[in-house]
């Protein structure tokens, strides 16, 4: 059943009830309590550590604003998370650029704009930034991303420091690579970097990499780099069977995983997205039929892995609850999308009884949501409204 707090946020506690609200909708949307963004990121400001927020996690614009207004970097991973987020008013010198891809236009582009860090995930990459650094007259500020050989427990598609992964510069490559950069002065190795992973549940994983990365700070630092920063990255995870009561209850221990545990004086970096925005979204969807099968029966939603791909792409699970709670026995549903794929579905559900133009709320959505939505089957992009403080705005 639906907490106090999430029926406060879909039924309005706040001056828009929710059920008179899906009235005058005709497709799915995605709902942000933006006002629980703000309490989790003001919680990690009180970490001490510099802290970046996930762009990749959730690209809303009146959310991130209300992040950098807040006192929050960002750690983008794209061109187009670059500018967006200049465009919300982060300087430049609040943002961190990660991700693989950075060729040639992106590196430009945060060297003219002399953004706060690039995390460089490969020597070729280090070398193209060199040569750009170069022609330009500049120096870059760089930190290298390290795969430090940790499989994190959680999916395996979001573990990303595994030996083969495609992220970071492999561990048993640094020596080259730092004999190299000692001959180059187009960049400043000014931090290393690390990220594990998403979704991460246990604490001690941080512990171990937060150790590990400590470590080779100092050997580096020993090897002449005047080091200074050590990005630990994100992947805190939350409990998406349970509501957020206790989530913030988990931060002391991520801290002081983060944070006293690598032994060293540098300037610690965090960068998390999920913790802070997933509680924050709902995704509210129509029944369209309600088909009964040989042994199962279909909730057919208006909207499915078109609007929300984590179940078919992770097996990720997401709470679901109808807005309209009919008396009786609950029944198991197969909630599923329209699309015409199989994988198009949100698993089984035991739910008050549903019946077609029913509403649902698909909950903590706001992570991995609306980023990855599609217009697959010419479906539309879901809308995106948000509240905070009162007045309810629409994207």
């Amino acid at each position: 059943m639906l907490s106090n707090s999430e029926w406060q946020l879909i039924e309005g506690a706040t001056a828009w009830p929710l059920k008179t609200f899906v009235q005058n909708q005709s497709r799915a949307f995605y709902v942000y309590d933006l006002s629980d963004a703000r309490d989790r990121a003001r919680a990690f400001k009180k970490s001490g550590a510099r802290v970046h927020f996930a762009v990749k996690a959730n690209s809303h614009a009146r959310l991130l604003t209300m992040l950098k207004a807040e006192g929050l970097g960002a750690d983008v991973v794209s061109l187009g998370e670059l500018v967006k987020a200049l465009a919300c008013g982060f300087a430049p010198e609040d943002v961190i650029f990660s991700g693989v891809g950075k060729g040639r236009e992106e590196l430009s582009f945060a060297l003219q704009k002399r953004i706060f860090q690039i995390n460089v995930e490969s020597f070729e990459e280090l070398q193209l930034l060199s040569r750009l650094a170069a022609e330009k007259g500049v120096v870059a500020d760089a930190a290298v991303r390290i795969n430090v050989h940790v499989a994190a427990p959680t999916h395996k598609n979001i573990q990303t420091a595994t030996e083969e992964s495609k992220f970071g510069l492999d561990i048993r490559q640094l020596p080259d690579v730092l004999t190299w950069l000692k001959a180059q002065s187009s960049v400043r190795l000014k931090g290393l970097a690390v990220h594990v992973g998403s979704q991460i549940m246990d604490v001690g994983v941080f512990q171990e990499v937060s150790r590990k990365m400590g470590d080779l700070y100092r050997e580096v630092t020993a090897a002449g780099f005047p080091l200074e920063r050590l990005d630990l990255g994100g992947g805190l995870g939350i409990d998406y069977h349970k509501s957020g009561d206790n989530d913030l209850a988990r931060l002391p221990e991520y801290f002081k995983a983060n944070l006293e545990n690598h032994g060293t004086n540098a300037q610690i970096l965090l960068e998390p997205g999920r913790f802070i925005v997933a509680r924050m979204g709902v995704l509210i969807a129509q029944v369209v039929h309600v088909k009964r099968g040989v042994n199962l029966q279909f909730a057919i939603l208006n909207a499915g892995m078109n609007a929300l791909m984590r179940p078919a792409l992770y097996q990720a699970y997401h709470r679901i609850e109808p807005l309209t709670l009919r008396p009786g026995p609950r029944q198991v549903y197969n909630v599923v999308g329209p699309l015409c794929e199989s994988t198009d579905t949100f698993g089984g559900r035991e739910l008050p009884e549903l019946r077609p133009e029913d509403w649902v709320a698909i909950f903590d959505a706001g992570a991995y949501g609306a980023v990855m939505a599609n217009t697959y089957n010419e479906m539309q992009i879901p809308a995106q409204w948000s509240l905070l403080d009162g007045r309810l705005e629409v994207l």
